[in-house]
């Protein structure tokens, strides 16, 4: 028997479908997994290219770009990989790895808050996939409530695994940079300040920080081991039939860690991921200054980049709607304080004519204003701290500030010219 249901919206084909501008705007608007990777890409690049020394612009691009290659390259292989192992030998619906009934995982949690919801939204997901998921369903004994549980503890393994994958290779690799850089240079101190001073006066800055690295360490690693369990919470509020308001509420909002498609994680689950990988980031840190360096890159980078888009997103659409009489701001709007004063606006592909063509071009202007603001405002402000800060220790400790355009490096070549020239 195949499990299918009639799906009204396989009729809503969009429209734009052939026009590149509009098109790309509504598929990359309704991941955001695909939009934070293209708005990463252009803050990263200008903070790589805004770096002090090559040193320092070895680092960030390093950390940068391979942060930027796991937590959105890797995502087509490690998820269908994880997402098939899952169901085959966690959750035991299907018995071949490559079984096309795997993509049951693509189930939304929304449809796991009980049997008859379950079985609601497998019949939907059958007709949407063309798939018969017949299979996994006599795996559970025809029984949708033991199929509902399984199906939760498959998602929940795949949802660790993706924190403690990404989040721990993100931390991790800030770890790695200090090995390197030490192994590389000889030298202790945060990179960025390797040309400011010479290397007692970034050595002795960074001497107090060495004893609590075990501290720093161990703060990182509980908060990965807090994000990967996280899912047990979630795993306990959905599968429960007790009511009760934790229960309630993880059922209401289980839906915002689900993957689209099975692949792009939502809004939610990847600021977690990303707020843990930070923290590897900060705890590394070397001295005072790189630590208030990172905590202050997160501060403002957080909020801009995952709420940032969505304040100017309605700043853009009030305006628009105003002026050129268009219909971008959504008219039902829930009634709490956040959208009465920033209004968000309507999918572009449920918009037409006019707005949605506009609303296509002010969704990559919206991207643009908020890489750029980012990209090189936040490491313009920063590096004047951090040279102030070493020049500040460097008249403690008697050393003056070179009166001079060359790099250290460069002034120990002249100064090895001069003796050899004296000699």
């Amino acid at each position: 028997m195949k499990v299918t249901t009639n799906n009204p919206k396989q009729n809503n084909t969009p429209s734009f479908k052939f026009n590149p501008l509009i098109w790309s705007a509504a598929n990359v608007e309704q991941r955001v997994m695909v939009n934070k990777a293209i708005m990463d890409a252009g803050v990263d690049v200008p903070i790589v290219m805004m770096s002090n020394n090559k040193e320092e612009r070895r680092e960030r691009a390093t950390r940068i770009g391979l942060t930027w290659v796991l937590a959105f390259a890797t995502p087509f292989v490690t998820l269908p990989l994880t997402n098939r192992l899952a169901m085959k030998h966690i959750a035991k619906l299907t018995t071949k790895f490559t079984a096309k009934e795997s993509k049951l995982i693509n189930l939304s949690n929304g449809c796991l808050k009980n049997k008859e919801e379950t079985e609601k939204g497998i019949a939907a997901l059958a007709e949407k996939l063309n798939i018969d998921f017949s299979a996994p369903l006599n795996r559970a004994c025809g029984d949708y409530e033991k199929l509902r549980q399984k199906m939760i503890n498959a998602k929940m393994a795949v949802l660790s695994f993706d924190y403690l994958f990404t989040a721990g290779v993100m931390g991790g690799l800030a770890y790695w940079n200090v090995w390197y850089t030490k192994k590389k240079t000889g030298r202790d101190g945060f990179a960025a300040e390797f040309e400011m001073a010479d290397k007692t006066v970034i050595d002795k800055r960074a001497e107090s920080y060495k004893k609590y690295e075990n501290l720093r360490r161990g703060i990182f690693l509980t908060g990965l081991a807090l994000l990967t369990l996280s899912p047990l919470l979630i795993k306990r509020g959905l599968s429960s039939n007790t009511p009760g308001k934790f229960n309630d509420f993880i059922k209401k909002n289980a839906a915002l860690f689900d993957y689209n498609d099975g692949i792009w994680m939502r809004r939610v689950p990847f600021m977690a991921t990303m707020a843990a990988g930070y923290t590897g980031v900060v705890m590394a840190s070397r001295n005072s200054t790189e630590l208030r360096d990172s905590c202050s890159r997160m501060a403002l980078l957080f909020p801009s980049y995952f709420v940032g888009d969505l304040v100017i997103g309605s700043v853009f659409g009030i305006i628009s709607d105003t002026l050129l009489k268009t219909n971008i701001i959504n008219k039902k709007q829930p009634n709490k304080l956040w959208y009465k004063i920033f209004p968000q606006t309507t999918r572009i592909e449920n918009l037409a004519g006019k707005s949605q063509v506009i609303q296509a071009c002010l969704f990559w202007l919206n991207i643009a204003t908020l890489a750029c603001s980012i990209g090189f405002g936040v490491p313009y402000v920063l590096n004047k701290i951090i040279r102030h800060d070493v020049k500040k220790d460097a008249e403690k400790l008697g050393q003056k500030k070179p009166e001079t355009i060359f790099t250290q490096r460069q002034r120990d070549i002249i100064n090895k010219l001069l003796k050899h020239h004296t000699m």
